[in-house]
Protein backbone atom coordinates (compact mmCIF):
# COMPACT_ATOMS: atom_id res chain seq x y z
CA UNK A 1 0.00 0.00 0.00
CA UNK A 2 1.22 3.68 -0.59
CA UNK A 3 1.86 5.92 2.01
CA UNK A 4 2.31 9.41 2.10
CA UNK A 5 5.96 8.29 2.45
CA UNK A 6 5.70 6.73 -0.61
CA UNK A 7 3.91 9.27 -2.19
CA UNK A 8 6.58 12.21 -1.44
CA UNK A 9 9.43 10.17 -2.67
CA UNK A 10 7.77 9.30 -5.81
CA UNK A 11 7.12 13.01 -6.55
CA UNK A 12 10.39 14.09 -4.96
CA UNK A 13 12.27 11.94 -7.36
CA UNK A 14 9.87 12.63 -10.72
CA UNK A 15 10.46 16.43 -9.81
CA UNK A 16 14.21 15.69 -9.76
CA UNK A 17 14.21 13.76 -12.95
CA UNK A 18 12.45 16.19 -14.56
CA UNK A 19 13.97 19.35 -13.86
CA UNK A 20 17.54 17.54 -14.90
CA UNK A 21 15.90 15.92 -18.12
CA UNK A 22 15.08 19.20 -19.13
CA UNK A 23 18.75 20.92 -18.74
CA UNK A 24 19.82 17.16 -20.68
CA UNK A 25 19.84 13.92 -22.11
CA UNK A 26 21.77 11.18 -21.57
CA UNK A 27 22.86 8.80 -24.99
CA UNK A 28 23.72 4.94 -23.60
CA UNK A 29 25.63 2.41 -25.96
CA UNK A 30 28.34 0.45 -26.74
CA UNK A 31 31.52 0.98 -29.02
CA UNK A 32 32.30 -2.78 -31.00
CA UNK A 33 35.45 -3.70 -33.26
CA UNK A 34 32.85 -4.61 -36.10
CA UNK A 35 35.89 -7.19 -37.51
CA UNK A 36 35.32 -9.35 -34.25
CA UNK A 37 32.54 -8.07 -32.70
CA UNK A 38 34.69 -7.53 -29.63
CA UNK A 39 34.23 -4.06 -27.62
CA UNK A 40 36.47 -1.38 -27.39
CA UNK A 41 37.50 0.02 -24.06
CA UNK A 42 38.28 3.78 -23.82
CA UNK A 43 36.79 4.66 -26.79
CA UNK A 44 36.44 8.68 -27.18
CA UNK A 45 32.85 10.06 -27.52
CA UNK A 46 32.72 13.49 -28.11
CA UNK A 47 30.87 15.95 -29.74
CA UNK A 48 32.26 17.38 -32.38
CA UNK A 49 32.13 21.50 -32.25
CA UNK A 50 32.39 21.43 -28.22
CA UNK A 51 34.94 20.00 -26.00
CA UNK A 52 33.12 17.83 -24.08
CA UNK A 53 32.86 14.11 -24.01
CA UNK A 54 33.17 11.05 -22.41
CA UNK A 55 35.26 7.32 -22.56
CA UNK A 56 33.87 4.00 -23.05
CA UNK A 57 34.42 1.48 -19.96
CA UNK A 58 36.36 -1.75 -20.29
CA UNK A 59 33.10 -3.31 -21.97
CA UNK A 60 32.55 -0.56 -24.28
CA UNK A 61 29.74 0.82 -22.91
CA UNK A 62 29.52 4.16 -22.04
CA UNK A 63 26.98 6.90 -21.24
CA UNK A 64 27.41 10.38 -22.62
CA UNK A 65 25.25 13.18 -20.67
CA UNK A 66 24.50 15.70 -23.23
CA UNK A 67 23.94 19.87 -22.07
CA UNK A 68 20.51 20.87 -23.26
CA UNK A 69 22.42 23.71 -25.05
CA UNK A 70 24.50 21.35 -27.28
CA UNK A 71 21.55 19.45 -28.62
CA UNK A 72 21.73 20.07 -32.36
CA UNK A 73 25.80 18.96 -32.19
CA UNK A 74 26.87 15.64 -33.84
CA UNK A 75 28.53 12.88 -31.82
CA UNK A 76 31.47 11.24 -32.72
CA UNK A 77 32.74 8.24 -31.94
CA UNK A 78 36.30 7.61 -32.15
CA UNK A 79 39.49 5.08 -31.70
CA UNK A 80 42.60 5.09 -33.12
CA UNK A 81 42.81 2.26 -35.78
CA UNK A 82 39.49 2.89 -36.66
CA UNK A 83 37.28 5.05 -39.16
CA UNK A 84 34.99 7.28 -36.74
CA UNK A 85 31.48 7.33 -36.29
CA UNK A 86 29.12 10.28 -35.88
CA UNK A 87 25.45 10.79 -35.38
CA UNK A 88 23.35 13.82 -34.79
CA UNK A 89 22.24 14.14 -31.11
CA UNK A 90 18.76 14.48 -32.50
CA UNK A 91 19.07 11.25 -34.58
CA UNK A 92 19.82 8.92 -31.11
CA UNK A 93 16.28 7.39 -30.57
CA UNK A 94 17.49 4.14 -28.77
CA UNK A 95 20.55 2.63 -27.23
CA UNK A 96 23.43 3.29 -29.67
CA UNK A 97 25.80 0.30 -30.90
CA UNK A 98 28.58 1.61 -32.58
CA UNK A 99 30.46 -1.37 -34.87
CA UNK A 100 33.62 0.54 -35.83
CA UNK A 101 35.59 -0.06 -38.87
CA UNK A 102 39.12 -1.38 -38.88
CA UNK A 103 41.21 2.01 -40.86
CA UNK A 104 42.97 -0.70 -42.79
CA UNK A 105 40.22 -0.97 -44.88
CA UNK A 106 41.04 2.15 -46.47
CA UNK A 107 44.65 2.57 -46.10
CA UNK A 108 45.51 1.64 -49.63
CA UNK A 109 49.38 2.07 -49.91
CA UNK A 110 52.60 2.56 -47.67
CA UNK A 111 55.16 5.28 -48.13
CA UNK A 112 58.35 4.47 -47.24
CA UNK A 113 59.65 7.17 -45.26
CA UNK A 114 63.00 8.81 -45.61
CA UNK A 115 63.19 9.61 -41.58
CA UNK A 116 64.02 6.75 -39.11
CA UNK A 117 61.69 5.77 -36.19
CA UNK A 118 63.76 7.63 -33.76
CA UNK A 119 63.81 10.46 -36.28
CA UNK A 120 60.27 10.71 -35.86
CA UNK A 121 60.96 10.98 -32.00
CA UNK A 122 63.20 13.32 -32.07
CA UNK A 123 60.80 16.03 -34.32
CA UNK A 124 57.98 15.33 -31.52
CA UNK A 125 59.80 16.72 -28.83
CA UNK A 126 61.34 19.49 -31.18
CA UNK A 127 57.78 20.57 -32.28
CA UNK A 128 56.38 20.07 -28.85
CA UNK A 129 55.41 23.64 -28.18
CA UNK A 130 53.87 24.04 -31.70
CA UNK A 131 51.61 21.31 -31.44
CA UNK A 132 49.99 21.90 -27.77
CA UNK A 133 48.41 24.73 -26.05
CA UNK A 134 50.48 27.92 -26.24
CA UNK A 135 47.73 29.47 -24.16
CA UNK A 136 46.73 28.54 -20.83
CA UNK A 137 43.35 26.87 -20.12
CA UNK A 138 41.05 24.85 -17.67
CA UNK A 139 39.06 21.53 -17.36
CA UNK A 140 37.28 19.35 -15.57
CA UNK A 141 38.31 15.55 -15.29
CA UNK A 142 37.01 12.33 -13.60
CA UNK A 143 39.74 10.42 -12.00
CA UNK A 144 38.93 6.94 -10.72
CA UNK A 145 41.00 4.68 -8.62
CA UNK A 146 40.59 0.64 -8.08
CA UNK A 147 41.89 -2.06 -5.64
CA UNK A 148 40.83 -5.47 -6.92
CA UNK A 149 41.43 -9.07 -5.17
CA UNK A 150 40.13 -12.09 -6.70
CA UNK A 151 37.40 -10.07 -8.33
CA UNK A 152 36.72 -8.44 -5.54
CA UNK A 153 36.72 -4.41 -5.04
CA UNK A 154 38.99 -3.86 -1.99
CA UNK A 155 38.79 -0.16 -2.15
CA UNK A 156 37.60 2.15 -5.14
CA UNK A 157 37.62 6.13 -5.20
CA UNK A 158 36.07 8.64 -7.63
CA UNK A 159 36.95 12.26 -7.83
CA UNK A 160 36.50 15.43 -10.45
CA UNK A 161 39.03 17.71 -10.92
CA UNK A 162 39.32 21.13 -12.03
CA UNK A 163 42.89 21.84 -13.30
CA UNK A 164 44.48 24.83 -14.76
CA UNK A 165 47.14 23.70 -17.24
CA UNK A 166 49.63 26.70 -17.87
CA UNK A 167 50.95 27.95 -21.17
CA UNK A 168 53.82 25.40 -22.98
CA UNK A 169 56.30 28.04 -22.66
CA UNK A 170 55.21 28.21 -19.09
CA UNK A 171 57.74 26.40 -16.37
CA UNK A 172 54.76 26.11 -14.02
CA UNK A 173 53.14 22.99 -13.10
CA UNK A 174 49.66 22.16 -13.57
CA UNK A 175 47.45 23.51 -10.68
CA UNK A 176 44.39 21.01 -9.17
CA UNK A 177 41.71 21.45 -7.37
CA UNK A 178 39.15 18.68 -6.23
CA UNK A 179 35.79 19.47 -6.55
CA UNK A 180 33.93 15.86 -5.79
CA UNK A 181 34.73 12.93 -4.09
CA UNK A 182 33.42 9.83 -3.23
CA UNK A 183 34.43 6.51 -1.95
CA UNK A 184 33.41 2.74 -2.70
CA UNK A 185 30.02 2.12 -0.40
CA UNK A 186 30.76 -1.11 0.53
CA UNK A 187 34.79 -2.50 -0.07
CA UNK A 188 35.48 -5.84 0.71
CA UNK A 189 38.39 -6.79 3.20
CA UNK A 190 41.81 -8.03 1.38
CA UNK A 191 42.51 -11.45 2.19
CA UNK A 192 45.50 -12.14 1.63
CA UNK A 193 47.42 -13.49 5.06
CA UNK A 194 44.33 -12.09 6.32
CA UNK A 195 44.43 -14.70 9.01
CA UNK A 196 48.31 -14.37 9.85
CA UNK A 197 47.80 -10.77 10.24
CA UNK A 198 45.05 -11.03 12.80
CA UNK A 199 46.07 -13.72 14.80
CA UNK A 200 49.28 -11.26 15.35
CA UNK A 201 47.68 -8.73 15.62
CA UNK A 202 45.41 -10.56 18.19
CA UNK A 203 48.78 -11.47 19.98
CA UNK A 204 49.52 -7.99 20.34
CA UNK A 205 46.81 -6.99 22.15
CA UNK A 206 46.93 -9.94 24.58
CA UNK A 207 50.52 -8.99 25.26
CA UNK A 208 49.32 -5.15 26.13
CA UNK A 209 45.40 -6.59 28.48
CA UNK A 210 48.11 -8.82 30.93
CA UNK A 211 50.48 -6.00 31.25
CA UNK A 212 47.57 -3.59 32.22
CA UNK A 213 48.84 -1.34 29.55
CA UNK A 214 46.28 1.24 27.57
CA UNK A 215 45.68 1.00 24.28
CA UNK A 216 43.81 2.24 21.47
CA UNK A 217 41.46 -0.11 19.09
CA UNK A 218 42.35 1.73 16.11
CA UNK A 219 46.38 0.19 16.62
CA UNK A 220 44.78 -3.34 16.57
CA UNK A 221 42.18 -2.86 13.39
CA UNK A 222 43.12 -6.32 11.04
CA UNK A 223 41.81 -3.57 7.85
CA UNK A 224 44.50 -2.77 5.66
CA UNK A 225 44.48 0.32 3.75
CA UNK A 226 44.74 0.12 -0.06
CA UNK A 227 45.37 3.55 -0.69
CA UNK A 228 47.69 3.40 -4.35
CA UNK A 229 49.16 6.53 -3.39
CA UNK A 230 46.28 8.80 -4.81
CA UNK A 231 46.16 11.07 -7.90
CA UNK A 232 49.33 12.10 -8.32
CA UNK A 233 50.87 9.82 -10.90
CA UNK A 234 48.16 9.84 -12.89
CA UNK A 235 46.66 13.73 -13.23
CA UNK A 236 49.69 15.51 -14.31
CA UNK A 237 49.09 14.63 -18.46
CA UNK A 238 52.29 16.31 -18.72
CA UNK A 239 55.13 15.01 -21.55
CA UNK A 240 57.26 18.09 -21.03
CA UNK A 241 58.20 18.07 -17.78
CA UNK A 242 58.05 14.12 -17.10
CA UNK A 243 58.96 12.05 -20.14
CA UNK A 244 59.29 8.57 -19.66
CA UNK A 245 62.95 7.09 -20.55
CA UNK A 246 62.11 5.56 -24.33
CA UNK A 247 61.37 9.65 -25.02
CA UNK A 248 64.45 11.08 -23.38
CA UNK A 249 67.65 11.46 -25.22
CA UNK A 250 70.48 9.89 -22.75
CA UNK A 251 68.41 6.50 -22.85
CA UNK A 252 67.63 6.18 -26.40
CA UNK A 253 70.36 3.88 -27.25
CA UNK A 254 69.21 1.78 -24.83
CA UNK A 255 65.67 0.97 -26.78
CA UNK A 256 65.36 -0.67 -30.12
CA UNK A 257 63.01 1.45 -32.16
CA UNK A 258 61.03 0.32 -35.13
CA UNK A 259 58.00 1.61 -37.24
CA UNK A 260 54.85 -0.42 -37.11
CA UNK A 261 51.83 0.10 -39.10
CA UNK A 262 50.33 3.74 -39.95
CA UNK A 263 46.71 4.25 -39.02
CA UNK A 264 44.01 6.80 -38.44
CA UNK A 265 42.74 9.13 -35.66
CA UNK A 266 39.52 11.40 -37.45
CA UNK A 267 41.28 12.93 -40.60
CA UNK A 268 44.48 12.59 -39.23
CA UNK A 269 47.22 10.15 -40.55
CA UNK A 270 49.42 8.91 -37.35
CA UNK A 271 52.74 6.91 -37.60
CA UNK A 272 53.46 4.21 -35.19
CA UNK A 273 57.06 3.90 -33.81
CA UNK A 274 57.38 0.82 -31.37
CA UNK A 275 60.10 0.85 -28.85
CA UNK A 276 61.26 -2.25 -26.62
CA UNK A 277 64.09 -1.57 -23.77
CA UNK A 278 67.13 -3.85 -24.64
CA UNK A 279 67.36 -4.31 -20.88
CA UNK A 280 66.40 -3.03 -17.65
CA UNK A 281 66.37 0.32 -16.14
CA UNK A 282 65.51 0.78 -12.90
CA UNK A 283 64.32 -2.61 -12.41
CA UNK A 284 61.81 -1.87 -15.33
CA UNK A 285 61.87 -3.31 -19.01
CA UNK A 286 59.23 -2.10 -21.03
CA UNK A 287 57.72 -2.10 -24.83
CA UNK A 288 55.13 -0.07 -26.76
CA UNK A 289 54.13 1.95 -29.04
CA UNK A 290 53.88 5.71 -29.58
CA UNK A 291 51.54 7.43 -32.20
CA UNK A 292 53.30 10.53 -34.33
CA UNK A 293 50.68 12.44 -36.71
CA UNK A 294 52.47 12.28 -39.91
CA UNK A 295 50.93 15.60 -40.38
CA UNK A 296 52.98 17.87 -38.01
CA UNK A 297 54.95 15.39 -35.84
CA UNK A 298 52.66 15.74 -32.33
CA UNK A 299 52.39 12.47 -30.45
CA UNK A 300 48.93 11.49 -30.38
CA UNK A 301 49.50 8.36 -28.15
CA UNK A 302 51.64 6.64 -25.92
CA UNK A 303 51.16 2.89 -25.09
CA UNK A 304 53.79 1.40 -22.01
CA UNK A 305 53.80 -2.21 -21.19
CA UNK A 306 56.45 -3.37 -18.45
CA UNK A 307 57.83 -5.49 -16.62
CA UNK A 308 59.03 -4.59 -12.88
CA UNK A 309 62.11 -6.66 -12.00
CA UNK A 310 62.51 -8.25 -8.37
CA UNK A 311 65.62 -6.93 -7.13
CA UNK A 312 68.21 -9.35 -6.54
CA UNK A 313 68.47 -8.14 -2.81
CA UNK A 314 65.46 -8.92 -2.01
CA UNK A 315 64.75 -12.13 -3.56
CA UNK A 316 65.81 -14.03 0.07
CA UNK A 317 63.88 -12.11 1.87
CA UNK A 318 60.65 -12.88 -0.09
CA UNK A 319 62.00 -16.55 0.64
CA UNK A 320 62.38 -16.53 4.08
CA UNK A 321 59.20 -14.98 4.60
CA UNK A 322 57.87 -17.64 2.53
CA UNK A 323 56.38 -15.48 -0.31
CA UNK A 324 56.38 -16.06 -4.19
CA UNK A 325 55.71 -13.10 -6.26
CA UNK A 326 55.97 -13.59 -10.14
CA UNK A 327 56.88 -10.32 -12.12
CA UNK A 328 54.45 -7.71 -11.77
CA UNK A 329 53.36 -6.39 -15.28
CA UNK A 330 52.27 -2.38 -15.59
CA UNK A 331 50.19 -0.65 -18.62
CA UNK A 332 50.31 2.77 -18.94
CA UNK A 333 48.04 4.79 -21.66
CA UNK A 334 48.70 8.55 -22.58
CA UNK A 335 46.18 10.12 -25.07
CA UNK A 336 45.31 13.54 -26.80
CA UNK A 337 42.31 14.93 -27.98
CA UNK A 338 42.31 17.38 -31.05
CA UNK A 339 40.22 20.26 -30.93
CA UNK A 340 40.62 23.29 -33.50
CA UNK A 341 44.09 21.98 -34.94
CA UNK A 342 45.49 21.64 -31.52
CA UNK A 343 45.96 18.50 -29.11
CA UNK A 344 44.83 18.74 -25.87
CA UNK A 345 45.49 16.31 -22.77
CA UNK A 346 42.59 13.50 -23.04
CA UNK A 347 43.34 10.50 -20.84
CA UNK A 348 45.87 9.17 -18.28
CA UNK A 349 45.43 5.09 -17.57
CA UNK A 350 47.32 3.33 -15.51
CA UNK A 351 46.85 -0.38 -14.61
CA UNK A 352 48.99 -3.13 -12.64
CA UNK A 353 48.47 -7.01 -12.04
CA UNK A 354 50.64 -8.94 -9.15
CA UNK A 355 50.43 -12.32 -8.23
CA UNK A 356 51.72 -13.24 -4.78
CA UNK A 357 51.76 -16.69 -3.31
CA UNK A 358 51.98 -17.34 -0.04
CA UNK A 359 53.26 -21.06 0.96
CA UNK A 360 52.25 -22.64 3.89
CA UNK A 361 53.93 -26.12 5.36
CA UNK A 362 50.47 -28.16 6.73
CA UNK A 363 48.14 -26.20 4.81
CA UNK A 364 46.84 -25.05 1.12
CA UNK A 365 49.03 -22.34 0.23
CA UNK A 366 47.63 -18.65 -0.61
CA UNK A 367 46.99 -16.97 -3.74
CA UNK A 368 46.47 -13.34 -4.52
CA UNK A 369 45.46 -11.77 -7.65
CA UNK A 370 45.55 -8.64 -7.63
CA UNK A 371 44.34 -5.76 -10.05
CA UNK A 372 44.97 -2.21 -9.23
CA UNK A 373 44.47 1.08 -11.62
CA UNK A 374 43.82 4.59 -11.89
CA UNK A 375 42.02 6.80 -14.74
CA UNK A 376 41.80 9.90 -15.53
CA UNK A 377 40.15 11.62 -18.63
CA UNK A 378 39.15 15.37 -19.34
CA UNK A 379 35.33 15.78 -19.80
CA UNK A 380 35.10 19.68 -20.74
CA UNK A 381 38.08 22.38 -21.43
CA UNK A 382 37.21 25.78 -21.35
CA UNK A 383 40.01 28.80 -22.59
CA UNK A 384 38.99 30.94 -19.82
CA UNK A 385 41.06 29.87 -17.30
CA UNK A 386 42.03 31.39 -13.43
CA UNK A 387 44.63 29.95 -11.51
CA UNK A 388 43.38 27.91 -8.30
CA UNK A 389 43.69 29.67 -5.03
CA UNK A 390 46.43 28.43 -3.12
CA UNK A 391 44.36 27.65 -0.20
CA UNK A 392 42.33 25.08 -2.67
CA UNK A 393 45.21 23.82 -4.23
CA UNK A 394 45.52 19.75 -4.03
CA UNK A 395 47.97 18.50 -2.04
CA UNK A 396 48.56 14.31 -2.92
CA UNK A 397 49.99 14.24 0.55
CA UNK A 398 46.88 14.39 2.30
CA UNK A 399 43.41 12.86 2.68
CA UNK A 400 41.44 13.73 -0.83
CA UNK A 401 38.22 13.61 0.98
CA UNK A 402 39.31 16.59 2.99
CA UNK A 403 40.22 18.67 0.20
CA UNK A 404 36.64 19.48 -1.48
CA UNK A 405 36.58 22.83 -2.26
CA UNK A 406 33.20 22.65 -4.67
CA UNK A 407 33.11 26.41 -5.19
CA UNK A 408 31.07 25.47 -8.95
CA UNK A 409 28.25 23.82 -7.03
CA UNK A 410 28.74 20.63 -9.56
CA UNK A 411 27.25 17.50 -8.50
CA UNK A 412 27.78 14.23 -10.06
CA UNK A 413 25.13 13.70 -12.52
CA UNK A 414 26.15 16.38 -14.15
CA UNK A 415 29.61 14.94 -15.51
CA UNK A 416 30.61 12.14 -17.48
CA UNK A 417 32.21 9.25 -15.79
CA UNK A 418 33.27 5.90 -16.93
CA UNK A 419 30.45 3.65 -16.68
CA UNK A 420 30.99 0.67 -14.39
Amino acid sequence: MLTKKHLFYFFFFAIIFNANSQNKSVVSGTVINKENNEPLPFASITLKNYPIGTISNENGEFDFYIPKSKQKDTIVVSFIGFISYEIPVSNVKNKLTVNLRPTNEILAEVVVSPLSPLDYIKRALEHFDENYPQNSYQSLAYYREKFIENGAVINKEEGVFKTYYPSTIDSAKNQHQLLLYRPEKDPQQFQFMREWFEKKQEKRKSRAIKKGEEYDEDEYDTDIDMDLGGPESVIELDLKHEKDNFLKQKYFKKYEYSFGEETVFNMDTLVTILFKGKKSIDYIKDHGKILISKDNYAIVRIEQNAKFNIPFLVKPILFTLGLGIEKPKFKKIISYQKYKDIWYPKLFQWDANVKITKRHTFSSNEHSDIKIGQVFFINKLDSLSTTIPKEKLFDSNEDMEEQVFNDIDISWNQLNIIKD
